[in-house]
């Protein structure tokens, strides 16, 4: 809801309030002074225990050759008894009762009423602005805020919630991963020095140079560090983690051929190339997950002299569509293959530097 906060809409109430209170003010003097000019003027008010003195007046004598004469006498004002004493008056109220002011009352009354239903009326249509979503006004400025909408994960079909996390990954320019990995030889998909079947894993990858950077450690704790570019790919091993910072880097000309990058750098292509996707339901969190098959010829060789087999793939997606876990396995009739790896900080930047003292394979 777009609603304006509350010092905001608190200002607004009070210059509403304000301009109907200064109509009112206008139209009650406006309204005093037609009154005054219908009953001859003006007339200003007199204190209470003042009385107003009312005119006298004489007859005036007819002209000498007038033929009716009569005798002169002083004429008595209308109103007054013939003996002098003034008529009964009205109880003294401390207010005169001055002409035009009896009209003048309802007048302004009822321009007052309307002032006030005036700025009822502000107040709510300002109330009702304020509830409307999209819209927020301040200064005399309406800025129109759009909600923002995503496609939601659910309404994604799997061939396109695939493609999705596809894109994804490219579009991010980098993410990382951590899992697990399970090989029998070394491969464009394991490309590296050998250390172990079961190996722990973590690495990042930046897909623009299809550049990976990665470190394992197997089950004795020793550790192998694995650098590639496209297809140039080098390698150390050391027998802790700790000290692999102290070894060389080698080049490994066995995986070093043209072509695509190597390891988690095919991510990406794997899952745009998958095929007979459906929905499989969801993770313990709630994630959706779907299943696929990569075809051999995807996939490729991962066991010297072993013709490529076809891998099934589960992608998990969170809410937002965003690939959070990948798990590739060889099927049972292929070569032995499984990679489970969490999908992590996509988009985040990495820099993977190669090695310096390592000659170009």
């Amino acid at each position: 809801m777009g609603t304006l906060p509350r010092s905001r809409w608190s200002r607004r109430v009070t210059s509403l309030a304000a301009a109907a209170l200064g109509a009112a003010v206008t139209a009650a003097i406006v309204a005093r002074r037609r009154a005054g000019e219908q009953s001859g003027g003006w007339l200003p008010d007199v204190p209470a225990d003042d009385p107003v003195e009312e005119p006298r007046t004489e007859a005036v004598s007819p002209p000498a050759d007038d033929p009716v004469e009569g005798p002169r006498t002083d004429a008595v004002p209308e109103g007054r008894d013939p003996a002098g004493a003034p008529p009964p008056s009205a109880p003294d109220t401390g207010t005169p009762d001055v002409a035009g002011r009896g009209r003048a009352r309802p007048v302004v009354a009822g321009l007052a009423l309307v002032a006030v239903l005036a700025t009822g009326v502000g107040l709510f249509v300002a109330a009702r602005d304020d509830d409307r979503p999209g819209t927020e006004v301040e200064a005399g400025v309406t800025t129109s805020v759009e909600p923002t909408t995503t496609t939601a994960i659910d309404g994604l079909s799997p061939e396109q919630a695939f493609a999705q996390a596809a894109d994804r990954l490219v579009a991010g320019g980098s993410f990382g991963y951590a899992g697990t990995t399970s090989a029998t030889d070394v491969s464009d998909v394991r490309p590296g020095l050998w250390l172990a079947v079961d190996l722990t894993v973590e690495g990042e990858v930046e897909t623009s140079a299809e550049s990976v950077h990665e470190i394992a450690v197997d089950g004795d704790g020793r550790a192998t560090e694995t650098v590639s570019a496209g297809p140039l790919v080098w390698g150390r091993l050391a027998t802790s983690r700790d000290g692999l910072p102290d070894a060389t880097y080698l080049p490994i000309t066995e995986e070093s051929g043209q072509g695509a990058g190597k390891g988690a750098a095919l991510l990406p292509a794997w899952l745009e190339a998958t095929v007979d996707r459906q929905d499989v339901g969801t993770d313990e969190r709630g994630h959706r997950v779907l299943r696929a098959t990569l075809p051999a010829s995807v996939l490729g060789e991962v066991v010297d002299g072993r013709p490529a087999g076809d891998a099934s793939v589960l992608l998990t997606l969170d809410a937002a569509g965003d690939p959070v876990r990948v798990e590739v396995m060889s099927v049972p009739s292929g070569p032995p293959l499984r990679l489970a790896l969490d999908l992590l900080r996509i988009g985040e930047p990495v820099v993977i530097d190669l090695p310096a003292q390592a000659p170009t394979p």
